[in-house]
């Protein structure tokens, strides 16, 4: 997998800090690489342009885009800082095997399953239902729901994601879904199957998702589930 090279811009969202800083996404750059450690510009972040207090051991998504177009994720941490011409942190690069490509626009998939909240305002079918994902990408979801709900592709759903993380905090992430595919249930009694893509999401939630289905890739590799 694809190392960010000197002068990449690089993107980070920070996981163990304050609440506001939480849901930023920050904007950097490398200035320097040195065996396993990556000097960066202060982060700023992309809402205010301000930077912020990153403390040693301070965990973060990091991610950029490639010289092949492909989106390219890990999992990091801030392990020092350094002002020599200009302040930078320094950050902990990966092994090259923990690196996640994904296409700029076809997001990496999983399958896991986590509670979300369905919302669909129409002048006559007006659901608000709780349901569970079959899978789920920074792109899209798809997940099962009674068959009395009925839905339909070119449906517009409003819908609110619990995303459980590795230090057992619980992300929230909106996003407004339209149906691209209804797969009725097989026998009765049992749950329709509905996919769909996002139209709608802030890069603060499509951030989280991502950075979700990144750590459940992981946990599933530890596993030996995944390659």
């Amino acid at each position: 997998m694809m190392l960010p090279r000197i002068g990449q811009i690089i993107r980070l969202n920070f996981t163990s800090s304050s609440e506001e800083t939480e849901l930023q996404t920050f904007k950097s750059r490398v200035a320097d690489l040195k065996e396993d450690v990556a000097s960066i510009e202060l982060p700023t972040s992309e809402n205010t342009g301000r930077t912020g207090v990153f403390q040693p051991g301070t965990e973060c998504l990091v991610w950029y885009v490639g010289e092949d177009g492909s989106r390219y994720e890990f999992r990091s941490a801030i392990v020092g800082r350094q002002n020599n011409h200009i302040p930078v942190l320094l950050l902990q690069l990966p092994a090259k095997e923990e690196i996640v490509r994904t296409q700029r626009r076809n997001y990496l998939r999983i399958d896991t399953t986590v509670d979300i909240a369905v919302k669909l305002d129409d002048p006559i079918r007006r659901y608000h239902f709780l349901a569970r994902t079959l899978d789920i990408s920074g792109g899209g979801l798809s997940f099962s729901c009674e068959e009395s709900y009925h839905l339909k592709e070119k449906d517009n759903l409003h819908v609110w994601i619990s995303l459980p993380s590795k230090n057992g905090q619980v992300q929230h992430a909106f996003v407004v879904m339209e149906i691209v595919r209804q797969k009725p249930a097989e026998e009765k009694g049992l749950h329709q199957w509905i996919s769909g893509k996002f139209t709608q999401i802030s890069e603060q939630d499509r951030a989280k998702v991502v950075r979700a289905c990144y750590e459940r890739q992981l946990e599933l590799r530890k596993k030996g589930v995944v390659d």
